[in-house]
């Protein structure tokens, strides 16, 4: 499957058929963590990750999402690319226990999705983590780096906006006119997550796979920190180590 084999109603889309793209080329990289893996792609939007997730060689994901009208669109999509046999998208609330059992899947993906939830994460960080198998992956990606000083998801590159409080951030991307006074600021993406926001989360229970692409990458590996500290959109994954307990 590629992009070109979309409905028009995707192809139509290039913000859609870009993120696929982009998706498509990251997942190629991991592509040995993900052959054959029951993978829950949590954030499934309208089941193009799901797709590219394919693509990539899993046997069967689960998308969780919570807007209906996507649901409904993305089933439509898998129907259509004949896909609903390994790709299923459920309708899921984020503000609780997601329905799963522990340790149901091999690979959790969380792509673009994290920054639109409201801090405190954590909660829903162990989530993910709980139906993760002992063994398997956590990948974020596509998150904006919350260490970084400059928005570039929301505001077009408002210097600070990620440092600031919500009321004050949110005041000074209206004055600046990049942020409408209707929009719903707390979904908006306006502040990202961070490495040391998750592994608070996961306690001491994972192994880091560290990005190696750049030079920085390398040189903050050396100073002993996350490879991927001041990479603006970072990929983390995490490995689940041996424990106890299969859930958190």
């Amino acid at each position: 499957m590629n992009s070109n084999s979309f409905p028009n109603y995707v192809e139509d889309n290039p913000v859609e058929r870009s993120r696929y793209v982009t998706l498509t080329q990251t997942l190629g990289g991991l592509r040995e963590l993900l052959v054959n893996r029951r993978v829950l792609d949590f954030g499934a939007s309208s089941g193009l990750s799901m797709c590219a997730l394919i693509d990539a060689g899993v046997s069967r994901v689960i998308g969780a999402e919570p807007d209906e009208e996507r649901v409904i669109r993305g089933a439509r999509i898998l129907r259509e690319l004949g896909l609903e046999k390994r790709a299923i998208l459920v309708r899921t609330d984020y503000s609780g226990l997601l329905p799963f059992s522990d340790c149901a899947f091999e690979v959790v993906l969380a792509n673009a999705v994290l920054e639109h939830i409201p801090p405190p994460r954590a909660p829903l960080v162990r989530e993910l983590w709980r139906v993760l198998a002992t063994g398997g992956y956590l990948i974020i990606n596509e998150s904006p780096n919350r260490y970084l000083p400059v928005d570039v998801h929301t505001t077009g590159g408002l210097w600070f906006v990620p440092w600031m409080p919500s009321s004050l951030a949110r005041r000074y991307a209206i004055w600046w006119k990049r942020f409408g006074r209707d929009a719903d600021w707390a979904t908006s993406g306006w502040r990202g997550i961070g490495y040391y926001e998750i592994t608070r989360a996961l306690g001491g229970h994972y192994n880091l796979l560290g990005e190696r692409s750049r030079p920085r990458h390398h040189v903050l590996a050396w100073l002993g920190l996350p490879p991927s500290l001041l990479d603006p959109y970072p990929t983390l994954v995490f490995q689940k180590a041996n424990h106890r307990a299969c859930g958190y």
